[in-house]
């Protein structure tokens, strides 16, 4: 038994499991971004006594860098179709 054989898989596919693969990790990228942001305005509300202000403010950045990680690889699927 040779465990060490060549993918017989074709580049098509491959090619299609690699953008499936980056595509399911885009969820996440989007839902840590905003626990991110609102992390670091709860935090920031704690230390300033502003609560909720910062948090709300944090929270909103954190969906525009979630969204615009969704663009950019919408973008490059264009681009690399």
């Amino acid at each position: 038994m040779n465990i060490y054989t060549k993918s017989d898989m074709k580049e098509d596919t491959k090619k299609l499991l690699k953008q499936l693969g980056i595509a399911s990790t885009l969820g996440f990228q989007v839902a840590f971004a905003i626990f991110i942001g609102l992390g670091i305005g709860v935090w920031l509300d704690s230390r300033f006594n502003t609560f909720p202000w910062l948090a709300l403010v944090f929270m909103i950045f954190g969906v525009i860098a979630g969204f615009l990680n969704y663009y950019r690889f919408i973008k490059r699927q264009q681009r690399d179709n």
